[in-house]
């Protein structure tokens, strides 16, 4: 289980994982922060377990007129925050930021073993 720190918390939180996404004005952010996990799940990016007493990102929001409900593992948490420092360094140009978030995305979609 990986734990994160406050500062990576903070920009995690900053990131937004539907960026560039189309919706319609009426789309909200209801809730958007770090819980403990009580029920285990599949995180929302990566798509592997989320234990109980785990540490995540947790969102729900009004997309297209449906209520809907995301938990990112601290793994991809962490990609995340690397993406919203990297966003705010506005000098840097760099993709390795954003290769631990783009690699985190294909094991969503690998073949189980």
């Amino acid at each position: 289980m990986s734990s994160l720190t406050l500062e990576q918390e903070g920009a995690a939180l900053e990131f937004d994982p539907f960026e560039g996404d189309f919706g319609d004005q009426s789309d909200r952010v209801l809730s958007n922060k770090f819980v403990n996990v009580r029920k285990p799940g599949a995180c929302s990016h990566c798509g592997f377990e989320i234990i109980k007493g785990e540490r995540a990102r947790s969102m729900s929001a009004k997309f297209d007129g449906q209520l809907m409900a995301y938990r990112w593992c601290a793994l991809c948490c962490a990609a995340m925050a690397k993406c919203a420092a990297d966003d705010d360094d506005e000098d840097s140009d760099s993709e390795p930021a954003w290769a631990d978030y783009e690699q985190r995305t294909a094991l969503a979609s690998r073949e189980p073993t």
